[in-house]
């Protein structure tokens, strides 16, 4: 073939792309501004400040960009980060700022770190996202991140003591997230603990042990999450902190932590799911412990849904009359205990004071004597949801044992109008004729209700 029809081709192919790449870029430009600064908004800010070279439209376009997002990197030089930091915020101008996010080490520039948030308050700043560590000693947020009426959304890492002002003001907060901070004083983290309109509050991680008691009102919080799982030791009061809770439109409420701390649900009326998981804690099993999660389940007499885990039946378990002292769960309608022990006073307290208990739900049991006549009677009297309502039982990750086998026997044989009862069986019927026998022992439990149906899955 002729070299000079090839190379024509070729440069015909080229050209043609060339103009396909004008073209969209074309389509691109003669989009509406606001559909451009949305696309820029899921760009990195590096990358998005490089796009102000394209052309002369694009030049400005990154500083009107609603999201802005700072992120040190450990490869970086700090200097670098600081300077590009500075230097987007001023370009800015007074371009609203919807959603900020800060990630970086705080060092010895916590004033420079303090104008950025301050730029960011100053913009009408929505949601706050501040993530900081290398925090050196009592660190102090600006004051008008606490008095910002434009806030909806705030979330704080900051692994240290946080120095919080004597007054605090956030009328439109609605979703508040605290992690690993210390609390210094006991007033201004009420304020901070209280706003007005807040709907979800999360506690991961702090320490409590500069505060005796704490109260938490909010009549507008409708989820509440406690998380105390990653505490140094020496850092926790014993004594620990009394943390009242006030919040009558409450609707979920979960609670992980080794209870050193004292919480207290005040006025749930409206509380629909709730879930207490004991942390790993060296004096975690204590009986202290055991009482605070009593008192915790006090508060707890209109939830809806109630799951404690394997650790918490175990500390309840250490003390066993506090069954006496257990409300009427009047409106609770599923349960999950994690671990059933039918010997533990808590367990059996919970079962005689859910009239309307219709699903019960476990992972662990404990297995029963071989003495049918001592085994009856820990379900004697059965308790009035058995008779009545109790429609589901579901055991997980079950390992089939004699002992264990007794136990279902019990529980099917006093739940009267049971619908279902579901088994996640471990095992696999080919691995042994031991199993075999276990399986057929399951499908041919006494059941004292008639309609029921039984499930190995």
């Amino acid at each position: 073939m002729d070299e000079s029809i090839v190379n024509g081709k070729s440069e015909c192919q080229k050209l043609s792309k060339e103009q396909d790449t004008d073209a969209a870029i074309d389509n691109i430009n003669r989009l509406p501004k606001a559909i451009l600064e949305h696309i820029l908004s899921f760009l990195p800010m590096v990358d998005a400040v490089k796009t102000s070279v394209l052309c002369k439209k694009w030049q400005y376009l990154w500083t009107s960009i609603p999201n802005v997002e700072f992120e040190e990197d450990s490869e970086s030089e700090r200097e670098l980060f600081m300077n590009f930091v500075d230097r987007v915020l001023v370009l800015r101008g007074s371009s609203r700022i919807r959603r900020f996010y800060l990630a970086c080490n705080v060092s010895h520039d916590a004033s420079r770190i303090n104008l950025w948030v301050s730029a960011a308050v100053q913009r009408n700043v929505e949601e706050c996202f501040l993530d900081l560590s290398d925090v050196e000693g009592p660190f102090a947020l600006p004051y008008c991140l606490f008095t910002s009426a434009s806030l909806t959304n705030l979330e704080l890492l900051v692994p240290g003591t946080l120095k919080l002002p004597s007054k605090i003001l956030l009328p439109n907060l609605k979703h508040l997230m605290l992690i690993k901070i210390t609390f210094l004083d006991e007033f201004s983290t009420e304020q901070l603990l209280s706003c007005p309109a807040l709907k979800e509050l999360i506690v991961e991680d702090c320490d409590w042990s500069y505060l005796r008691a704490v109260t938490i009102f909010t009549p507008t919080l409708k989820m509440l999450t406690i998380r105390d799982e990653d505490l140094e030791s020496h850092l926790m009061d014993l004594h620990g902190c009394q943390v009242m809770i006030c919040a009558n439109n409450l609707e979920s409420f979960s609670c992980t932590s080794p209870f050193l701390n004292d919480y207290y649900l005040n006025q749930s009326c409206s509380l629909v799911e709730a879930v207490i998981d004991v942390a790993e804690f060296p004096l975690s099993g204590s009986r202290e412990a055991a009482y605070r999660i009593s008192k915790l389940l006090q508060g707890m007499w209109s939830v809806k849904s109630l799951e404690l885990s394997c650790k918490t039946i175990e500390v309840l378990a250490s003390a066993n009359e506090l069954y006496n002292h257990l409300p009427v769960f009047g409106n609770l309608r599923s349960l999950n205990v994690g671990r059933l022990d039918l010997e533990c006073g808590a367990v059996w307290g919970i079962l005689h004071h859910s009239p309307h208990l219709e699903s019960l739900e476990f992972r662990e049991m404990i297995g029963l004597t071989s003495d049918d006549k001592e085994n009856g009677c820990l379900l004697n009297p059965a308790p009035q949801c058995f008779v009545l309502h109790l429609k589901q039982i579901k055991i997980d990750d079950f390992i089939p044992s004699f002992e264990k086998i007794g136990v279902v026997k019990l529980l099917v044989e006093h739940a009267m109008v049971l619908e279902t009862l579901t088994i996640c069986y471990t095992g696999d019927p080919a691995e042994s004729e031991m199993d075999k026998v276990f399986r057929e022992e399951l499908l041919k439990l006494p059941c004292g209700s008639k309609g029921c149906q039984i499930i190995l899955s």
